[in-house]
């Protein structure tokens, strides 16, 4: 028990140390409950189905930089990944989700902004949008994700904030 509870200061330490990750409130977009929500019905094993993140707001006083997003708690039974970044510059109006061959067929969509930290302003809403991918592994594929989990710097310290969203693949139609 001495033990655990040591662990646990040194960890909790450690969250101010530089490069340490800590919990993040620089973001808005996220919605509470089933506000902003996104699902496929169609399902098939084997093909991809991309989720749009909440659009992101910088509400702090800093420059942040994002570096890496993911879904929080996807079913065992989804493969993840990758994550494309586009731009709302370059497509104009964004879907609320994708297929894999989206990305091929309309402009703008095959340039991937996912590869480099993106830049928001203090106080800015950021032209870029972050799909991320899943697979049904496995027939039915249904399942339900929370939302994405966002990574970024600002100055030098390292955070983490999660956005909710309700994702589902749910060949039944059923929320």
């Amino acid at each position: 028990m001495l033990v655990a509870g040591a662990v646990m200061v040194v960890a909790g330490l450690g969250i101010g140390a530089s490069g340490a990750e800590a919990a993040g409130q620089a973001l808005a977009g996220g919605a509470e409950g089933s506000a902003y929500s996104l699902g496929f019905w169609q399902v098939t094993v084997g093909k991809g189905y991309w989720f749009t993140c909440p659009s992101l707001e910088n509400t702090s006083s800093a420059p942040i930089e994002v570096i890496d997003v993911e879904l929080i708690g996807p079913p065992a039974v989804w493969k993840t990944g990758p994550v494309r970044a586009v731009s709302l510059t370059d497509v104009g109006v964004l879907g609320l989700g994708a297929y894999d061959e989206t990305f091929a067929e309309e402009p703008g969509m095959n340039k991937d902004y996912s590869t480099k930290p993106v830049r928001i302003a203090p106080g800015e809403q950021s032209p870029i949008h972050y799909y991320l991918r899943v697979e049904p592994t496995t027939a039915p594929g249904t399942g339900r994700t929370e939302g994405c989990r966002f990574t970024y710097r600002s100055g030098q310290r390292l955070y983490v904030e999660d956005l909710e969203a309700d994702f589902s693949l749910d060949p039944e139609g059923a929320s």
